[in-house]
């Protein structure tokens, strides 16, 4: 199949920066992942850690792990306590390790700039059919394969090849696979396990022993279905990567992979690019005229509908209806692409009718199960408030994809100049106490400069508490907009200072 027919398809952007993924589904972008060349994910390592601190209160540890920030341990949350190698190879339900004991970890969540990595001591090893549970004794089935026969059929498959003290997970994948492909990748990641053993083994001391991969090797796991038609990357070297990849652990797939050389833009020639530019917008639009907001806070992210421009029919009832029921595909939808994980509480449009409620909810639950991340949806409260838990996996596209900005230092907002220019007043009356302190010099970017300069009600303001002192602006364009510092003149006055009083 040529990549001209392709509605089915993994697609790999290669730059000099970053390496970003498409999952391309019926002709359109459902799911985008995009790493740093110089980063990797580092959610679901492995490591020998070491305990630094314990919270008896909490059930919880903090454990070095090699990283800038050390790792949270939450004892409570694991299903069997297995993972501090020692005495009996176990730990009760309370915390026995002390400190300065070492414990194989496995990364669950990233850290931020506030809080290190989140851990737990149940480790496992996903693959493309199943996951491997490293050190617990249970094998299950994955919630969508809902078949009793096929569920009972996996289970007694992956017990009869499980190693004692060990476990695995059936994915949904194991729908379209063999009893042979099954047990083959099973075999495989057992042999991985006992590579982590060995790791953990030879590691003096703190160390990484299993690593997650790169993008590449996440996509080809995680990804690669029998409905994906083939997969095209846009770099030579990243394209024969890819293949020695499927090869080796998706013998499989019976698509191809393509280099893609053409000259328009490979985000272009497949029509995703006006996609990717809505991403980065908090508004996504609705087919009718309605749309979406999406807003990330630190504690959850909100999604509100909103009817827009769509008139719909003389009968509100039946206009909110229809716009909630097509914001539920693109909610979906987004929620997918931009990989939000944690909380979310969405604002559908008041309905009165209880059976135009239940049936937006249905059509949520509906679209979010072709979701590989773990989501549950909540039934709707009488505010129209509907809450969703999607299980955080990596990183979300905005945290890869943006950066702090440096003028309004990351809060979306900037601080109106009368109101720093009370900031500013309030500094020079902290100088001032100083009754030594004569002269006392402005440091600020040049717009904020210009506002203390030109602004006759603040000069007035500032001459009539200090008439006796000099005061004076610098204006620094290395400085963020709005920003500013405030020092004494004692020193000496720059020659490209203005004087205020």
């Amino acid at each position: 199949m040529s990549i001209d027919e392709m509605k089915n398809l993994i697609l790999v952007d290669r730059e000099d920066a970053y390496i970003t993924v498409g999952l391309i589904e019926n002709g359109r972008l459902s799911e985008l992942y995009s790493e740093a060349l110089s980063e990797r994910q580092s959610t679901g390592n492995i490591y020998k850690g070491k305990v630094t601190d314990i919270i008896e209160g909490l059930q919880s540890a903090f454990v070095d792990i090699g990283t800038d920030r050390t790792g949270f341990w939450y004892i409570d949350e694991t299903l069997d306590h297995r993972s501090v190698l020692g005495a009996g190879n176990a730990l009760p339900h309370k915390i026995s390790a002390k400190k300065g004991d070492y414990v194989m970890v496995q990364e669950v969540k990233e850290g931020t700039e506030l809080k290190g990595p989140k851990l737990t001591s149940n480790i496992s090893i996903p693959g493309h059919y199943v996951i491997y549970l490293y050190n617990l004794p249970f094998v299950g089935v994955s919630n969508k394969i809902t078949g009793v026969a096929m569920r009972e059929k996996l289970v007694s498959l992956l017990k009869g090849v499980a190693p004692e003290g060990r476990g695995f997970i059936a994915r949904t994948n194991c729908l379209t696979a063999t009893d042979e492909e099954i047990l083959q990748e099973a075999r495989f990641l057992i042999k991985a396990g006992e590579g982590i053993q060995r790791k953990w083994e030879e590691a003096e001391d703190v160390a990484l022993i299993y690593g997650e991969g790169n993008i590449l090797y996440r996509t080809i796991r995680d990804m690669l279905s029998d409905g994906i038609e083939g997969i095209v990357c846009n770099d030579v070297k990243v394209t024969e990567d890819l293949r020695n990849m499927v090869e080796t652990f998706c013998p499989y797939f019976k698509g191809d992979v393509t280099y893609y050389d053409g000259e328009e833009d490979i985000y272009d020639y497949f029509g995703i690019g006006s996609d990717l530019i809505s991403l980065f917008s908090p508004k996504a639009k609705l087919p009718s005229g309605g749309f979406v907001v999406i807003e990330k806070t630190e504690a959850l992210t909100a999604i509100d509908v909103n009817t827009g421009s769509y008139l719909g029919t003389d009968n509100r009832e039946d206009t909110v209806y229809r716009t909630n029921l097509e914001a539920v595909k693109e909610i979906a939808r987004q929620i997918r692409l931009r990989n939000i994980g944690g909380i979310i509480v969405v604002d559908f449009i008041d309905m009165s009718d209880e059976e135009h409620r239940i049936s937006v909810v249905e059509a949520l639950k509906n679209e979010l199960y072709f979701d590989r991340v773990k989501t549950r949806v909540l039934d709707m409260s009488s505010l129209g408030l509907v809450e969703i838990t999607r299980k955080k996996v990596g990183r979300e596209l905005v945290s890869v994809s943006q950066g702090k900005c440096p003028f309004c230092g990351g809060t979306g907002v900037l601080l109106a100049d009368a109101y720093v220019a009370r900031g500013i007043k309030y500094r020079l009356k902290r100088l001032f106490m100083n009754h030594n302190v004569s002269i006392a010099l402005i440091y600020a970017h040049p717009d904020l400069a210009h506002h203390l300069i030109e602004h006759n009600d603040f000069v007035k303001e500032v001459e009539g508490v200090w008439s006796h002192k000099r005061i004076y602006v610098v204006a620094d364009e290395n400085m963020n907009y709005g920003s500013y510092r405030v020092y004494s003149g004692m020193g000496g006055v720059p020659a490209h200072s203005e004087l205020l009083v």
